[in-house]
């Protein structure tokens, strides 16, 4: 197969049409239809580009590869799977025998080299792998800068910053496992999951479980405050429609929030303290809406979780919840039985009104 016929193969194997491939690659649409035409070459500078964007080898982008390279690569990838960390050691030692011998040949496969990282890094943290600090660092930015170089996968990219922070975490360069983690946006992990998953790989769980704790709770409050922002900002747009939208959003806030109360017999301060705000605006919302019953049935949730709240301010010692973090009353100033007896009292003349 022709340069120009693999490149049309894969362009279409990820559906892009040549002026989109054209956009990513930084060329002209007839330059990428001359190259499928054979009617023109990619110059040198556009071949790790261009397989980037195809998500193939530059071997294979070249027409190098043979069924021997195919196979190989299809053997090693059935031997892994997706982007859980490894923990098993003798399943550790085969793969990196198997991805480190394949790198060295041909270090554009990304998704490769990212296994042979990972199994370097958690072979050497488990004293399988006798090299000095400096050694091991070598090795572990050899594979980064081929994966960062190659590959186009978030995912991959992200659990390379992560591998990187925990390889210099090892070695007890804290600046620059720092450097590496500033890299992990929130979408695949509040910071301190990450430095929870570095904690737990070395054996630290006290450190882990707090750093777990703490993720589950910015990830709460970080949700909530989304929805409540696209309530207002779909009241601010002047929807029609926007009492309807933002209790349908206040609604799915609230099975969020029940989600994250349920695990355990210890209601989370924040979450329930939540709740006590958000249900007498639904109660005033469906009462809104002609939607009485429901205004009802919220009514009585908000005097159930009342009673709940003032139970975990009576009896602060009484945690069973896992995930309950030790002095999170960061809202305390709001939450006083004052506060919620004057929200409780306002849905209730609301539905006395009716």
């Amino acid at each position: 197969m022709t340069i120009g016929q693999t490149i049309k193969l894969y362009r279409k194997e990820k559906n892009f049409t040549q002026s989109e491939l054209a956009e990513l690659i930084g060329v002209s649409t007839q330059a990428i239809s001359k190259w499928e035409t054979d009617s023109g070459m990619p110059d040198i500078s556009q071949i790790v580009p261009l397989a980037r964007v195809l998500e193939i080898s530059t071997d294979k982008l070249l027409g190098h590869t043979d069924s021997a390279f195919e196979k190989e690569v299809t053997e090693i990838r059935q031997k892994f799977g997706g982007i859980n960390f490894i923990s098993d050691l003798s399943y550790a030692e085969e793969l990196y025998f198997l991805t480190s011998k394949f790198f060295n040949k041909h270090p554009d496969v990304s998704d490769i080299a990212v296994v042979a990282l990972e199994t370097y890094v958690e072979l050497f943290a488990k004293g399988k792998i006798n090299i000095s600090k400096s050694e091991f660092l070598e090795e572990c930015e050899r594979y980064a800068n081929s994966i960062f170089r190659y590959e186009t996968v978030a995912d991959r990219i992200y659990k390379t910053h992560y591998l990187m922070s925990r390889a210099y975490d090892l070695c007890g360069d804290n600046k620059k496992a720092e450097s590496y983690l500033q890299n992990l946006p929130y979408v695949f992990g509040f910071r301190d999951y990450w430095e929870a998953e570095i904690a737990f790989a070395d054996g630290k769980n006290d450190i882990a479980l707090e750093k777990v704790k703490k993720s589950f709770a910015q990830m709460a409050r970080f949700t909530s405050r989304c929805i409540r922002l696209a309530g207002g900002i779909v009241r601010a747009e002047g929807n029609p429609d926007a009492d309807k939208i933002s209790l349908e959003l206040d609604e799915y806030m609230l099975r969020l929030i029940n989600a994250f109360l349920s695990g355990g017999n210890y209601l989370p301060h924040r979450q329930i303290f939540q709740k006590t705000c958000l249900l007498p605006g639904l109660v005033s919302q469906n009462i809104k809406l002609g939607n009485l019953d429901k205004a009802q049935e919220h009514m009585q949730e908000l005097l159930k979780t009342r009673d709940e709240f003032f139970a975990c301010i009576d009896n602060p010692s009484d945690k069973h919840c896992l995930m309950f973090i030790e002095g999170d009353l960061d809202a305390s100033w709001n939450t006083t039985k004052e506060k919620i007896n004057e929200r409780v009292s306002s849905a209730e003349k609301a539905l006395k009104q009716i």
